[in-house]
């Protein structure tokens, strides 16, 4: 196999940096939200209200765990495909 990468190798890299760009940027926004549902729960005298905050940002932290997860996978994939070239 040829050692410079083929255009489609190129065009799956680019993909793949957009990707993580584009995850690592739900992260940040994900992470802000879970910031300023903070500041709601402990500003609100509504007991319901704090508790479906609460859940929502257990349920925000879960998905950010994902999310890193899914980055380690992607970064892992464009690894291995460069030592293949």
């Amino acid at each position: 196999m040829e050692k410079n990468q083929t255009t489609l190798e190129k065009m799956h890299l680019a993909e793949g940096i957009q990707k993580l760009n584009a995850l690592k940027q739900r992260i940040n926004t994900t992470k802000y939200n879970i910031e300023v549902s903070n500041e709601i729960i402990h500003e609100t005298p509504s007991d319901k209200v704090r508790n479906k905050l609460i859940e929502k940002n257990i349920q925000r932290e879960h998905a950010v765990g994902s999310l890193k997860k899914e980055i380690r996978d992607i970064e892992q994939t464009i690894e291995e495909r460069s030592h293949e070239v």
